[in-house]
C-alpha cells in the first residue's frame, strides 16, 4: 500500500447515498439483534476523512482492522455466531455477532481503537435491552471520549464543528499509515501465509 495515494482515486458517494447506507446499517443491526437477542453486535468501519470512501488502499486498511478484530475474538476464545463484511461505495463495513455481554465486548473494542492504527476505525458495539437497540459507549466504562487525530480534543466535537480542514486530517492519516506500514504489511503477510496453509 502506498499511503500517499490513498486519497487520489476511489469511490466518492453522494451525501444521499451515505445517509441511505446509514439507515440500511441501522436496519441490518436491528435485524441481527432480532435474530440474536442475547448477543452483542460489533460494527466495524474505517474513519476516512474526505469524499473518497473506498479504494484498494482503504480496503487494505479495513482488512487490517478485520484481521486485528478476529485476533481479539480468537484470543478471548469468543465464538462468532454471525459474520458479514461488505465492500460498499460508502466504505467497507463488517458485522460480527458475539454471544458475550456487550460491555465486555466494548472493553476489547476500546482497547483496539486505542492502538495506533486502531484510531482509524470505529468499532461500535450494540445490543438490545427491553427491545431497544443501544450502542455501548466508552463513557459507560469510564473512558474519555475518543481524541482527535489533530488536536487531541474530543473527536466528535472537532468533526461536528469541522474544526480541521479535510486536507489536514488526510495528511495526518497518511503519516500515521506511513509510520505503521511495517505493522500493516506484517498483518497482511501473516494472513496470506495462513491462507496458503
Amino acid at each position: 500500500m502506498n499511503a500517499k495515494n490513498l486519497f487520489l482515486d476511489g469511490t466518492k458517494p453522494e451525501l444521499e447515498e451515505v445517509l441511505e447506507n446509514r439507515e440500511r446499517r441501522v436496519s441490518f443491526v436491528q435485524e441481527l439483534l432480532r435474530r440474536y437477542p442475547q448477543d452483542a453486535v460489533i460494527s466495524l468501519k474505517c474513519n476516512i476523512p474526505g469524499p473518497i470512501k473506498n479504494n484498494e488502499g482503504i480496503q487494505l486498511l479495513f482488512d487490517y482492522g478485520r484481521i486485528k478484530l478476529l485476533q481479539i475474538l480468537a484470543e478471548n476464545r469468543w465464538n462468532i455466531e454471525y459474520e458479514k463484511c461488505l465492500k460498499l461505495p460508502t466504505g467497507p463495513e463488517g458485522f460480527w455477532v458475539i454471544p458475550k455481554e456487550s460491555l465486555l465486548v466494548k472493553q476489547k473494542m476500546i482497547e483496539f481503537e486505542e492502538q495506533r492504527l486502531g484510531r482509524l476505525f470505529d468499532a461500535d458495539v450494540l445490543d438490545q435491552k427491553e427491545g431497544m437497540i443501544r450502542s455501548r459507549s466508552r463513557v459507560e466504562l469510564g473512558y474519555p471520549p475518543r481524541r482527535c487525530l489533530i488536536c487531541d480534543n474530543d473527536a466528535k466535537i472537532c468533526a461536528s464543528r469541522r474544526l480541521h480542514p479535510v486536507s489536514t486530517l488526510q495528511k495526518q492519516l497518511i503519516q500515521l499509515l506511513e509510520e505503521n506500514m511495517a505493522e500493516l504489511e506484517a498483518v497482511h503477510l501473516q494472513k496470506k501465509q495462513q491462507c496458503q496453509q
